[in-house]
């Protein structure tokens, strides 16, 4: 093995390490401790959505200028400011004592995200030629262990107070042990060798008007009901997400660590199910996999507010998980299907930008309902859920007709 090829490997090796341990800490920043923690402080319902927004906000605002600055000064600046915000925004959380100063801080803190999700995947992309959707994929999968055991770790810091010893409350001790995760992101950046084949490209004018004739051209009805169906689906998930937890505690009657091991179980679903649920539909097709996603999660999301017990609550997760993945594993190569090869990374990135939006609109919108709805948690998703149900016909029957238009084309020209 070259040299060159040494300090490429252990760059990736890095980068997945640094990956993970950048997930799980953001991931564990939010959940399960974040709804907790915001009704500690007195959050108002409204407050509570806004704080449960702010940081996938936070993903849409930026996302267009960290690929425009990236493109210019290259991703490593980039890297080194995401690493020093996973390294200390998480401190500032001991020092919020009201809830604006807790949006504030997630808005911060969503920023560490944002940055570091397209930057190191750029970077993976200029390391490999031949092996790049191999290693983006591995990349991917190392920030998927972050996510999947942040939850299950965060809820046993809620149930044992590890850090009281030190006069730091459970809530300030989840964020301490984000703070130590975000310490080795930076550690690992800054040992980091940066060998990258990512060069800067000089915008003209024939790559701009092409762009824009791209972006256009994936703005059709089938693409926009596929990512509003995405969308649907990611509005729900965040609501649920960051709801359910308070649900569990104050009506289910659950400790709040509980919700830990519940979030963990939700994401191991998603990971098992939807790369066979994605086999499946590229046999069986996917429409019918997002219309009866999109249908049982409405469903699951209702029955989950209507019902009281914990024991039932927990059998609810999986089918919910199920459901997600359902939608979430079939939109991606739906949408790479029905457009132009030289067009699929517009797509995906406008399936991405609207799913962001659904994510982050979720907590917003059922917080307003929940305090229009007098703290009514079947109030809030049955206006919620029964609303987006029409998502998933708006799907079956655009598609189903785009689908008949394709061959009746088909037939004709032969």
């Amino acid at each position: 093995m070259s040299q060159v090829q040494t300090r490429v490997t252990r760059q990736m090796l890095l980068l997945c390490i640094l990956g993970a341990l950048a997930i799980f800490s953001t991931t564990m920043a939010k959940s399960p401790v974040l709804p907790y923690f915001a009704s500690e402080l007195g959050a108002t319902d409204q407050e509570m959505g806004f704080i449960g927004a702010a940081s996938p906000a936070m993903g849409i605002l930026i996302s267009v200028p960290v690929g425009v600055l990236m493109d210019r000064k290259g991703p490593k600046l980039l890297l080194w400011a995401a690493a020093f915000l996973f390294a200390f925004v998480p401190f500032l959380y001991f020092f919020v004592t009201i809830p604006l100063q807790l949006l504030i801080v997630r808005f911060v803190h969503g920023l560490a995200t944002a940055i570091l999700g397209p930057v190191a995947l750029a970077v993976v992309a200029g390391l490999y030629g031949t092996r790049r959707g191999e290693r983006m994929a591995l990349y991917s999968s190392s920030t998927r262990v972050g996510r999947m055991i942040a939850p299950l770790v965060g809820g046993f810091l809620l149930a044992i107070p590890v850090f009281d010893p030190y006069g730091i409350d459970v809530y300030r001790g989840v964020y301490l042990l984000c703070g130590l995760s975000g310490m080795g992101v930076l550690a690992l950046t800054l040992v980091m060798p940066f060998h990258t084949g990512i060069a800067s490209i000089e915008p003209n004018l024939k790559i701009e008007n092409k762009s824009q004739v791209s972006f256009r051209a994936v703005l059709r009805r089938d693409i926009l009901l596929i990512c509003t169906a995405q969308a649907a689906t990611f509005f729900l998930f965040g609501a649920y997400e960051f709801f359910m937890p308070l649900y569990w505690k104050e009506v289910a009657g659950a400790p709040e660590w509980l919700a830990g091991p519940l979030l963990t179980l939700l994401t191991v679903t998603l990971l098992v199910v939807g790369p066979i649920i994605g086999r499946v539909s590229d046999n069986r097709g996917r429409v019918p996999f997002i219309v009866f996603g999109l249908c049982s999660l409405s469903l699951l999301t209702i029955i989950a507010s209507a019902v009281p017990n914990m024991l039932l609550q927990i059998l609810l997760i999986i089918p919910v998980g199920i459901a997600i993945a359902a939608t979430d594993s079939t939109t991606s190569p739906l949408v790479t299907e029905r457009v132009d090869t030289s067009m699929k990374g517009t797509a995906l990135g406008l399936l991405s930008t609207i799913m962001d939006v659904g994510h982050s609109a979720g907590p917003l919108f059922l917080g307003l309902l929940l305090a229009l709805g007098g703290h009514s948690y079947i109030f809030a998703f049955v206006i919620v859920s029964t609303t987006l149900l029409v998502v998933p016909i708006l799907v079956f029957v655009g598609l189903h007709s785009r689908t008949l238009d394709d061959e009746i084309d088909s037939v004709l020209q032969e």
